[in-house]
């Protein structure tokens, strides 16, 4: 027999100190009052209010546990049948969509082909050259090939100017007299925008004394 303190007994019970309390107003523990003060009785080792539960007793049988495993396995096997088909089709289902998509693919090539072959026909229609007299095309002709002989006579200006290898200065101010000689020297010319001059002359042939 022990004669605690109430925190002493509450220490040892591993509770608090209001559990204490309420143990003594319940009866479960015995408490003395010696000078006022308040003490625990505890006879022997203290034990847990809450009853024991009993686990309840499996009804199970290992024939049932069996039965249940081979029910589990069926519905395994039957999901994984099922995602094989589905599988299956989805394979067919692709093969059949890109099968497709390669015909209609050919379709718009060929449809794309033709119209192309129609466009050159058009196309090779339009640039054959009318028919005209024979002396007419030999004259064109001559004529054609007098226009390339002359202008490759002729050098546009900033050519010429590379030519000479001046300095900056100097090719600038060379630059200015040839373009005031445009309308006054017979090799100095200017064309569709571009200022060209006689090839293989020099500088007193083209400007003179300007």
């Amino acid at each position: 027999m022990q004669k605690l303190a109430v925190n002493e007994a509450a220490e040892i019970l591993g509770i608090t100190k209001e559990a204490v309390y309420n143990r003594i107003r319940r009866g479960s523990l015995k408490m003395v009052i010696e000078n006022g003060t308040k003490f625990v009785i505890l006879d022997e080792e203290p034990s847990s209010e809450k009853p024991t539960k009993t686990a309840p007793k499996s009804t199970k049988t290992k024939s049932q546990n069996d039965e249940f495993v081979s029910y589990l396995l069926n519905e395994l096997n039957e999901l994984k049948s099922l995602n094989l088909n589905l599988q299956a089709d989805k394979d067919r289902l692709f093969k059949e969509k890109e099968q497709m998509l390669i015909e209609r693919k050919n379709e718009i090539l060929q449809i794309y082909k033709d119209r192309d072959e129609k466009l050159m026909q058009f196309l090779n229609a339009m640039q054959r050259p009318l028919l005209a007299p024979k002396n007419e095309s030999a004259a064109s002709e001559v004529a054609i090939d007098a226009q390339i002989e002359d202008e490759s006579k002729w050098i546009n200006l900033s050519e010429y100017l590379k030519e000479l290898n001046l300095k900056p200065k100097a090719t600038k101010k060379i630059s200015e007299k040839i373009i005031k000689a445009i309308h006054h020297s017979k090799f100095i010319k200017f064309k569709r925008g571009v200022i060209l001059v006689r090839r293989h002359k020099n500088l007193k042939e083209l400007i003179g004394e300007i």
